[in-house]
């Protein structure tokens, strides 16, 4: 009979992740692979260790040291997580939009609402669905209702179900407290999320 750790996808991810750095101990996509499942399973004591061993290994990967970067800075270390962004862009000038994420959710956290609109400026992204949400919540913030609008139609052509799925999708890896924070923003742009969404 099965034991519940071996039905469990996310469980038994991570006793392959551990497999594979036991394999490659010196392979830092594969301590990558590991902090990445350990910070899905919300268990940050045990990400961190993992992420610094994986930008440890190789500090020249702009990709792993801006993904372990923002999930350094979405478990609670903003300043540290988004200084290892900061050096995965300065790596690689032709960075894909998606690095600067970690930066705008630090600013708009702190209601640096005009710092994270130029943020989100930059992420050049347009059939990501992230790109017209993070934009459309700041708009939203800012009280600059045409622009949000733009932005919330532009959302809902690529993700029509967003307001009921809005939660559940920040929540994957952003606090309880930044999600709220949002889904007001986005609230505020004009998006109708119901009740049992915002919760």
């Amino acid at each position: 009979m099965c034991s519940a750790s071996t039905r469990n996808p996310i469980l038994l991810g991570a006793r392959w992740q551990r497999r594979g750095v036991g394999v490659a101990p010196t392979n830092n996509l594969g301590h990558s692979a590991l902090a990445a499942t350990l910070f899905f399973q919300k268990n940050i004591l045990a990400f961190r260790p993992a992420a610094e061993r994986a930008i440890g290994l190789n500090r020249m990967d702009g990709s792993n040291l801006a993904t372990m970067g923002m999930m350094m800075a979405y478990s609670g270390d903003w300043e540290h997580g988004c200084s290892l962004v900061e050096s995965a862009l300065q790596l690689n000038p032709h960075h894909p939009g998606w690095y600067w994420f970690a930066h705008y959710y630090n600013a708009y956290r702190k209601g640096d609402y005009h710092g994270a609109l130029s943020i989100a400026l930059k992420f050049n992204m347009p059939d990501h669905f992230y790109t017209h949400a993070l934009t459309a919540a700041v708009y939203g913030q800012l009280g600059m209702r045409e622009p949000a609008h733009k932005a919330l139609q532009e959302l809902l052509a690529i993700r029509p179900d967003f307001a009921m799925t809005a939660r559940k999708e920040f929540e994957k890896s952003l606090d309880s407290e930044l999600v709220a924070h949002l889904i007001d923003g986005l609230c505020k742009a004009g998006l109708e999320v119901p009740d049992q969404a915002r919760r």
